[in-house]
This record gives structure tokens, sequence and C-alpha cells, in this order.
């Protein structure tokens, strides 16, 4: 009975010695592969990082420039004043600075930005004035790399938000002998264009399917000037470069205006196609 206890002893201690072996050997395997793990991340290369999207070269001069251009050109329309803003040779009409303290610009903000090739965009501003108004100014600017902006001619108003953009080409005489034809429909379209509240009192003057808001009375006319065609040939197309002088009721500023339009004729007859900012 003695032996036999003695060797249920001697198994137990047997069965601890070889457990706590297999812990060491357990715990020295754990051990071994954090320090292989370590090693390889020390000396593996690094990952790459995926940089954040930078901002395009130019974005941001551009809508500097064409913040700046729109509210001085509203408070102070004088070329003398405007001419830091403008590109090598381009011109701008004299108009004239609002006489009342509401027609002043709060705040001006870009909306939209329309690319028309060889660096040159097409830039709708934003304009709050103090009174509670807003007018929007399609401004028409050339970009040269990432450090220079400049205004290419006179600005639009428009009556919302929305791309524009001009043929490169310059203006020249409407071609043919259409040219009165042309030059009738604009004189029609440009004052009721401003006038107007209802996009269907131009119906009768636009092309089947064209939808242009008008302005209701937020400018005057004050005269529609010269009309030239910016594409080139005698076309049942066109794109025209209308010159327009306009005045500010509220505060009585006056500004010249350009604005382009696209006409086309359909059974013997000229419709506009489109109205939007221009280039000079």
């Amino acid at each position: 009975m003695q032996k036999r206890s003695q060797r249920k002893r001697g198994e137990e201690v047997s069965t601890s010695r070889t457990i706590r072996a297999a812990g060491r050997l357990a715990i020295w395997a754990a051990i071994g592969l954090l320090l292989v793990r370590g090693a390889v991340a020390t000396f593996a290369a690094p990952q790459k990082t995926t940089a954040a999207p930078m901002q395009a070269p130019g974005e941001g001069v551009v809508t500097a420039t064409a913040e700046r251009f729109a509210r001085v050109y509203i408070e102070e329309p004088d070329p003398r004043v405007l001419q830091s803003y403008l590109a090598a040779g381009a011109q701008i009409g004299a108009g004239r600075p609002p006489s009342v303290d509401g027609a002043e610009v709060a705040q001006v903000a870009v909306v939209d930005t329309s690319g028309i090739g060889d660096g040159r965009v097409v830039v709708t501003v934003s304009c709050e004035l103090r009174d509670s108004r807003t007018l929007y100014l399609t401004v028409p600017i050339v970009r040269h790399g990432s450090g220079e902006a400049a205004v290419l001619g006179a600005p639009s108003i428009v009556a919302m938000p929305a791309p524009a953009g001009a043929d490169p080409e310059s203006p020249r005489p409407i071609a043919g002998p259409e040219s009165g034809a042309i030059s009738e429909l604009v004189a029609k379209f440009v004052p009721a264009y401003l006038s107007s509240g209802d996009s269907r009192e131009l119906s009768y003057l636009l092309a089947r399917g064209t939808v242009i808001v008008p302005l209701g009375g937020q400018i005057e006319l004050v005269s529609v000037g010269s009309v030239e065609q910016l594409d080139g040939g005698e076309g049942p197309r066109r794109d025209l470069l209308v010159a327009v002088r306009i005045k500010e009721p509220v505060g009585g500023g006056t500004y010249p205006l350009g604005y382009r339009l696209e006409v086309l004729r359909r059974a013997g007859r000229w419709y506009v196609a489109g109205i939007e900012g221009a280039v000079a």
C-alpha cells in the first residue's frame, strides 16, 4: 500500500514538471515571435501615404481677382480705378458710381466658374448689396500660371448663377446680308430681357426649347451699343457680342456691360438661343 502511494506521488511530480516545462516553452516561443515581428517592423520599408488632393494652380488667384473686381466695379465703375485689374490691351467703358449708401456692396462670393480654354474662365460673382438686393456679375478672366490673373473686359449682370463663356475670337462686324435682321432681333431682345418679369414674355423672340430668365427690372437700359459677331461665316447660327449701358435704379449708378448672344435662323426668321457673359 505504501509503495502504491509513493508511486502515485512520483507520477504527480513528473506530470507537474512536464506541465511546467511546456509552459516555459510556450512563453519563450511567444517572446521569440514578438522579437521577430519587431525586427521585421523595424527594418521594413515605410508604407506610402496618400496625400490629400491639392487645389488646382491658379484657382485661388482667379477667385480673388473676380471678387475684388466685382466689388470695385459696382462701387466705382471708373476705368482709371479698374485699370489695375485689366489684362494688357483690355478696355472698359466709363460708368457712374451709385449715389446712395444702400447700393454699396456688403459682401461678394464666387458661385460659379466656367472654363473656356486658353487659360480663360468666366466667373460668376454674387454681390450682396447693403439694401438686401443681390446682383450676379459674370467676370471674364485670363490666368497665367499659378500667380497671375486679369480681367478681359466688361462683365455681365445675369439673372441667376449660370455657366458662362465666350468664343476667344475677336469681334467683327456681323457678316452677310442678314446683318440688319440680326441687329433688329437684338434691339428687341435686350430691352425685353432687362425689363420683363416672366420668361414667357420673351418666348416670341426665343428659339424653340430655349428658356431664358429675364432680369425683371432689376436694372434699367440706357442704351444698346455695338453688335458684333464672334464667330466667322454667314451660317444660320451666330455668336454675337452686344455692348449695353445700364442704370442701377436704386443707387443711380450706370455701368457698361457686355452680353454674348447666340442667335439662329429657323424658317427664315432669327431667334435668340442663349445669353451668356461676354469676353472682350
